[in-house]
Order: C-alpha cells, then sequence, then structure tokens
C-alpha cells in the first residue's frame, strides 16, 4: 500500500492537485514536459504551470486518458495534436508548441490509428 497521499487526483474530467489547490481541465492541457525532477503543464491559454514532480507520476497519473508519452521528455494531450514536422521529427499542437518524439515513440505511434490520421498524412 503506498504510504505517500495522492498529489493529484483525476476526477470528472480535472487535475485537482491536493496540496496546491489548484484544479485544471484535463481538455485544458496541452503537453507535460519534465525539467528535472519538475514537470511543466503547458495551458491552453499560454500559461505554464510548474508542479514538483516527475514526469513518470504524471505518466502513470495519465495512462487511463487520452495522453501520450512521446519522448521522455513530453506527454502530449491527444486532442491537442495538429500536424508533423518530419524535418524536425517533432508534433505540432496547440498553441504553436512543439514536442520531439523520440526514435523509438515514433516506430510505435507510426502504427496507431489516431496518430496515423494526424501525423502521417502528409
Amino acid at each position: 500500500m503506498n504510504s505517500h497521499p495522492k498529489f493529484c487526483i483525476i476526477s470528472k474530467g480535472k487535475m485537482d492537485f491536493v496540496y496546491q489547490k489548484k484544479k485544471i481541465p484535463l481538455t485544458e492541457i496541452v503537453m507535460l514536459e519534465a525539467e528535472a525532477n519538475y514537470t511543466y503543464l503547458h495551458l491552453l491559454n499560454g500559461k505554464k504551470i510548474l508542479i514538483s514532480r516527475t514526469m513518470k507520476l504524471f505518466d502513470k497519473l495519465l495512462e487511463d486518458y487520452s495522453f501520450t508519452r512521446v519522448h521522455r521528455s513530453f506527454i502530449v494531450n491527444d486532442s491537442h495534436l495538429k500536424s508533423y514536422d518530419a524535418d524536425k521529427e517533432c508534433m505540432m499542437l496547440s498553441n504553436n508548441i512543439e514536442a520531439t518524439i523520440s526514435r523509438r515513440k515514433k516506430r510505435t505511434l507510426k502504427y496507431t490509428a489516431d496518430f496515423k490520421k494526424i501525423l502521417w498524412q502528409n
């Protein structure tokens, strides 16, 4: 059993950060970006929120929602995918945010229906 209380609970489509008293709708999160032992949440309104938790925790927390880890430093919200830039090997998301795709993830994503439609149309 986990002896640490949860830092974040997802309920009714919102991330509720228990200690920070913040509730962020999942639909407003464009991307999560790792920065050492911190994670930036990139929001649809252009704001960045710094959370003092690792990407690994968010990866586990968001596995049942429409978020995909595309690189060790990036988790993207599938609903905010716009296009794929083959030259830069990155995804273009809402608000012109870019997320690099790792080589290993690129091979895997290439065969999933959701990404195929958006990323490989060009």
